[in-house]
Parts: C-alpha cells; sequence; structure tokens
C-alpha cells in the first residue's frame, strides 16, 4: 500500500499526512515505508533507530518501530518502545493500543481492556487498523482465563461497530457461545437494564450511559460508583455497573455486584434467581461456592512405600504427564515424579458388582529419593465430601496419616469438582443393564449435591437448607447455576423434580415476552414451552443446541413433535430436532441412523454436513461395518469437495500420511490453528479457531501467523 499525502499518518492521530505536524518528515517517512513494504524490517528498523538518535520524541518514529517490533516478535523491546510512545502520547489512540496489546501478552487483561476502550473512544475519524489485533487477544486472553461473559460482551462490541470488526469478532463469537466447559449463564449476554426516567438519579445515569455508548468505560464505572455511594443499592445503576466491571474484565467486582442485584427485594423473583446465580459463575469464592483444595507433601521415609502405593486397592495408576503441567507450577519441580494416581472407592457394589465400578477421588505423586531431597508424597487434599473420605481411607492404609503433613498450597475450587460423581468401569455394560447403571449413577451424583455443605447456605447442604425461607433464593440460584455447567446427567424434568424435592418453584416465563432480555441464559430452563410459538421455538432450538444445553434437549424434541410447523420451517426443524436427537441417545444403531438423514437433510438444505458425515464414520467403524463406513466417507467427499470440516479432514489425514513416510508437511497444512497463547493479527494465515482456550498465562513472546 502506497504513502502519500493524503493517507493517514503513522502516527496515528487519526488526521492525515498533509495535515499532521509530522508532515516536514514526509520524505524520510516514505523511505522507511517502502523498505517495510519491501520486507526489508530489520533494515527498516536500523533506519528508525538512527533517526530516533536525532529525533528522540516524534510519534510516527515510535510508531513504525512499534510496528516493525511487532511484527518481528519482540516483545521485550515493544514493551519498552511503547511505554515511551504512550508517555509522549498520553492521548494518541495507536499509542494505547500497543501498550494495550503488552499488557494482554504480558496476562494483564483488565488493563489491556481499559487501555483498548480508551483506545476507542479517542480514535477521530477510522479505528487504527491495530484495534483488530488488539481486540482479537484481548478475547483469547480472557478466553483463556475462563472470562467468558467479558469476552462476549466485548465480542458484541465488535459486531456493533460494523465494518471489518464483523469479520474479526464473528469466529470469536462461534468459539465463545459454544465453549462448553463454561456455565449458560456466561454464554449469554446481560438483561437490558431497568428504565429510570422517574428516579432522582435518572439524569446522571443517563450520562453514564452516554459515556458507555462512546466506549469511555472506565469514566462511566468511576461515575456510576459515586451514584451507587450517594443512593444505595438501585438496580438500574448497578445493572451498568455490571456491564462495566465485565468490559474491565474486573470479574471479582462484577461478581459482587451480581449480588448486590440479588437483594433488591423489589425486583421480579426471576431476576434475582438469575443475578444471584451470575454471581456464582463470575466471584464463586466471594459468593460462597468455592472451596479451598489443598497441595500437601509428605516426607517419607519407610523403603517400602512405593511397592505399598502399588500394591493398595484404592489407587489407580495414571500417567505421570497428566500432572506435569500443575506440578511444575506449583512446586517448580522440573524433574517428573516417579509414579503417579487417583485414589478410587468401590461404588454400586450390591446392584452392580459384576462390573466393578469405582468412584474416583484425588490425586498423588510419588517422588523418588533424589541428591538434595528425600522421598516425597504429593497430595491433592479436598476439605469435605466423598472424595475426602476416600482420601482418608487411601491415607490410613497407607500409613501416612500419622507422618508430618506439609501444606503446600491452597487451590481454589468450585462445588462442582467436589459433587460430581466420576464412575470408572473396568468390565463392560451389557445393553440391557444401560438404564439402571445410569439411574445409580445419578443418584450417586443427586446424593453428593443435596449432602454438600455450602458457604453461601450458612454452612448448610442443600437437603439441610430446603424448606428455610431466609435461604430459597440462594438455594434456587445454586440449582439454577448447577443445572447451567452441564456437569451433570440430569434432565431439565429431573431438575424441576428436584425443585419439589427442595420446596422451590421453578421459574416459568411466557415465550411471548423477551424472555433472554429479562434472565439472559437462565431462559433455556424458564421458558415457557406450552404457548411458544414456531418461530421462538426453532431460535430456541438452534441456541441450545449450539450451546450444548443438554438438559432440556428432551423437552425441546418433544416440543418439536407436537408442534405444527409452518412450511418455511419444516425443514430447519427436522434438521435441528435430528441434531438433538442424536446428542441424547446412547443407541449406537439409533445415532448411525439419525446421523445418516442429518446428512440428507443438511444437503437439502444447503448447510455444511461435514461434522454429520464424519460422526456418521465413526459411529459405523464402532458397529463394525468398516467397509460401509469407507465407501459413504469416499461418496461424501466427491458429493461435497467445498465442505470446510471435509477439507480440514482431508489436509490432517495427508499431513499424517506425509509425517509417517517422514516427509515434511506443507506450512499451509499446518495452519488451521493457532498457538492458544499466540498472538494473532489480522490478514495473515492461520487465523485462530477459538477465543476460549485452556488456562495459560501471558507469555513472554509474541506469536505471529506465517511465523516459524
Amino acid at each position: 500500500m502506497s504513502l502519500d499525502q493524503y493517507s493517514f499518518c503513522p502516527c496515528g492521530n487519526g488526521k492525515k499526512i498533509k495535515f499532521c505536524k509530522c508532515n516536514e518528515h514526509f520524505p524520510e517517512m516514505q523511505i522507511i515505508h517502502r523498505m517495510i513494504a519491501g520486507e526489508q524490517n530489520v533494515a527498516a528498523l536500523d533506519r528508525i533507530n538512527v533517526n530516533l538518535k536525532t529525533l528522540p520524541s516524534e510519534p510516527w518514529l515510535l510508531a513504525m518501530k512499534s510496528e516493525l517490533l511487532l511484527q518481528l516478535g519482540e516483545l521485550e523491546s515493544l514493551e519498552e518502545t511503547s511505554a515511551k510512545f504512550i508517555r509522549l502520547q498520553p492521548d494518541n489512540p495507536l499509542a494505547k493500543l500497543y501498550r494495550s496489546l503488552v499488557a494482554v501478552v504480558r496476562g494483564n487483561t483488565e488493563e489491556g481492556a481499559t487501555l483498548m476502550l480508551q483506545a476507542i473512544s479517542d480514535a477521530t475519524e477510522a479505528l487504527p487498523p491495530l484495534t483488530a489485533t488488539v481486540a482479537m487477544n484481548l478475547m483469547e486472553s480472557m478466553g483463556q482465563r475462563g472470562m467468558i461473559l467479558p469476552a462476549l460482551l466485548h465480542c458484541e462490541m465488535l459486531l456493533d461497530m460494523g465494518g471489518d470488526m464483523v469479520r474479526v469478532a464473528s469466529s470469536a463469537y462461534d468459539s465463545l457461545v459454544s465453549h462448553s466447559n463454561s456455565n449458560t449463564l456466561s454464554r449469554e449476554s446481560l438483561p437490558s437494564p431497568i428504565e429510570a426516567e422517574d428516579a432522582p438519579y435518572s439524569e446522571r445515569l443517563a450520562e453514564a450511559n452516554a459515556l458507555v455508548g462512546s466506549y469511555r468505560i472506565s469514566t462511566a464505572k468511576t461515575k456510576l460508583e459515586s451514584m451507587q455511594r450517594e443512593f444505595g443499592s438501585q438496580a438500574p445503576i448497578l445493572q451498568v455497573l455490571l456491564y462495566c466491571q465485565l468490559m474491565l474484565t474486573d470479574v471479582e467486582a462484577a461478581g459482587m455486584t451480581c449480588r448486590k442485584i440479588a437483594d433488591i427485594a423489589s425486583l421480579p423473583q426471576p431476576q434475582r434467581i438469575y443475578y444471584q446465580a451470575l454471581g456464582y459463575d463470575l466471584a464463586p469464592k466471594a459468593n460462597g461456592v468455592a472451596v479451598n483444595e489443598e497441595l500437601c507433601q509428605y516426607v517419607i521415609e519407610d523403603s517400602e512405600f512405593e511397592q505399598k502405593l502399588q500394591e493398595n486397592k484404592h489407587l489407580l495408576p495414571i500417567a505421570v504427564d497428566q500432572l506435569k503441567g500443575l506440578l511444575e507450577a506449583f512446586l517448580s519441580e522440573e524433574v517428573q515424579p516417579k509414579l503417579a494416581f487417583v485414589s478410587v472407592e468401590p461404588v454400586l457394589q450390591e446392584q452392580f458388582c459384576e462390573l466393578d465400578a469405582a468412584r474416583t477421588g484425588s490425586w498423588m505423586a510419588y517422588y523418588g529419593k533424589q541428591t538434595d531431597k528425600p522421598a516425597r508424597l504429593i497430595s491433592l487434599e479436598p476439605p469435605i465430601g466423598a472424595r475426602r473420605a476416600i482420601l482418608e481411607t487411601t491415607k490410613k492404609e497407607l500409613g501416612i496419616g500419622s507422618l508430618n503433613r506439609e501444606l503446600l498450597e491452597k487451590m481454589p475450587s468450585s462445588y462442582l469438582s467436589q459433587v460430581t460423581a466420576s464412575i470408572m468401569l473396568r468390565k463392560q455394560v451389557a445393553p440391557e443393564r444401560r438404564s439402571a447403571l445410569n439411574d445409580a449413577t445419578r443418584q450417586l451424583v443427586l446424593d453428593g449435591f443435596l449432602d454438600y455443605p455450602q458457604e453461601c447456605l450458612s454452612g448448610k447442604s442443600p437437603r439441610e437448607a430446603a424448606g428455610n425461607d431466609s435461604l430459597k433464593l440462594k438455594l434456587a440460584a445454586l440449582l439454577l447455576h448447577w443445572q447451567g455447567s452441564g456437569t451433570c446427567s440430569l434432565t431439565d424434568n429431573q431438575f424441576k423434580e428436584l425443585h419439589q424435592q427442595l420446596h422451590l418453584q421453578v421459574p416459568k416465563i411466557s415465550a411471548s415476552e423477551d424472555v433472554f432480555d429479562l434472565v439472559g441464559g437462565a431462559s433455556y430452563f424458564w421458558t415457557d414451552l406450552s404457548d411458544i410459538d414456531p418461530n421462538s421455538l426453532i431460535q430456541l432450538m438452534q441456541s441450545a443446541l449450539t450451546r450444548g444445553v443438554t438438559s432440556i434437549y428432551e423437552n425441546l424434541v418433544q416440543k418439536s413433535e407436537q408442534m405444527q410447523w409452518p412450511d418455511e420451517f419444516k425443514l430447519s426443524a427436522e434438521y435441528t430436532q435430528l441434531n438433538l436427537k442424536t446428542r441424547t441417545t446412547s443407541d449406537p444403531d439409533e445415532a448411525e441412523s439419525l446421523l445418516r438423514r442429518i446428512v440428507e437433510a443438511g444437503k437439502e438444505l444447503g448447510v455444511p454436513i461435514g461434522n454429520a458425515v464424519l460422526e456418521r464414520v465413526e459411529v459405523l467403524n464402532m458397529l463394525g461395518r468398516s467397509g460401509e463406513s469407507r465407501q459413504f466417507l469416499e461418496q461424501s467427499l466427491r458429493d461435497n469437495p467445498n465442505d470446510p470440516v471435509l477439507l480440514q479432514f482431508v489436509q490432517t489425514a495427508m499431513m499424517r500420511h506425509q509425517q509417517a513416510r517422514g516427509g515434511r508437511p506443507e506450512a499451509a497444512i499446518a495452519s488451521s490453528s493457532a498457538p492458544s497463547s499466540g498472538l494473532w493479527t489480522p490478514g495473515q494465515s492461520g487465523e485462530p479457531q477459538s477465543s476460549a482456550g485452556g488456562a495459560s498465562g501471558g507469555g513472554s513472546k509474541l506469536w505471529i501467523p506465517g511465523m516459524d
């Protein structure tokens, strides 16, 4: 791209070069620009550094140097240059964006979000192109840290901006809403704030909303906090404040604001339950649904201890690699443990003794004696509950109960990790026994939840809190949060039965209302299906399928089968209904038949069918019909040469084949997924497929697509 007098000045102030004071350096600017365009990045950087010796404060030089350092992946130098840039140009949007990017890569999402929003607010004629890079990396970082709702709100902001930002945000949005490891409540936007036209603070609230609309989120937050101190807990104020806190990634403060909103008695009960449950998800510790597991160490002097570990019937060996990352992070251990185990306890022996079923507990890692360290046992110890009981039994049998217990680290964990029963089966389940086993396992999960004391319930278990009027709202919110987590196998009808058992009433909101704008993600569980219209039902079905809200699939399928679908909806309804059924069936023969029909309906609708094709191939192979599977796959590849999923499948297969032969795969094949801790820049290969990866901190090295 050429650089002329009517190009925007590289300094980032939003002016054309002709009207910017940097214009006096235009000839030198052109020379450096041509060098960069010719990919002479190192030479261009050298020339910039020479210029900075005589012109140390020129913003266009600092901006161009920052751009080159970004492309070269030099984070340390970029951090130093961006600090100087923003110090000399504190109101420059580009300076804020570079500083924001460094903060994001360093793991400081709050500073990164604040600076990026300020840069957007300060931009005059057009947003700097760097905005897309910063926004995408910020959302990636938030996703890695479990801040799904803040990332979603940022994504919605970008979508509302239109233009190039829509392309940047679309793939991130799809990834965020389908992030199955996060609660459904955090994968739907916030309800709209309540109107406050006649309130004494209405004028000031309108000013705060105007600040939010111009992306001056930090200023709006300060104003709203001042209003809260003056007028107390008012829902309209707190709802806008909640949005600001989430946009600034202050999830702890947002979780506390949710609790304050839930305490407002004038709000409708469903909204109060929703906000309390959202608070549980955003700030579990502050809202009383977190537990502290303890990482402990025991020094072992028993020479036969290793043999005792291997012979103990309550310990199941696991690969030491499964604990490698955690142990390195908390113990700074470079040496891997010699052995690793998960504790187990036999369950369901009366009904299913032939299956040798066992419930899993916590893990242990054993380090043999080293030159400078004695033999040690590292143990993760839950505070209470079934997992703690299994651990205590194991510790007693190993004889370590009397040993000195050294606390290494307290590790915050959700109550969900304590009440979910992971059952291991050592033998195959007969088809006729599957249903009974599912029921028995489900009861274990229910009992684990009902009998687990919760801080939010004043130390009572849900079973003990049942019927206590002062705890009803928090208990109902706990059930909503549990259902939204998707970590148990209960259906929506079974959750309704659980509500009855605990003397609670499930909120029911007419589908004629804007349910999602009232209670956000709780709408999946509280929408009254009895009066729902076809358009609303198909939207609810598709949205639930995208987000994996499995507990309501059964009811949606049943309602879909009863619905008199208009002609324009019939095929889409059938396609979505088949997908819902496929996700709930445990019969491989039924799954194969459903997938075949999904492929046929998908072709008729003209939607991508690659995922269904590959799933059917897998099921056919599992059923021993490999010949039919191969023939179906080959025919599907011929019939759908442009399907993105099938194209990626072919590319991956080619890459593996080439690797097996000792060849070197082409870079284009490997660029389908980006490193989760890397840096994404638009307009280059390898755009990230997800903005919600695993738990990974900010690194010290930038990654830009196209780099080795």
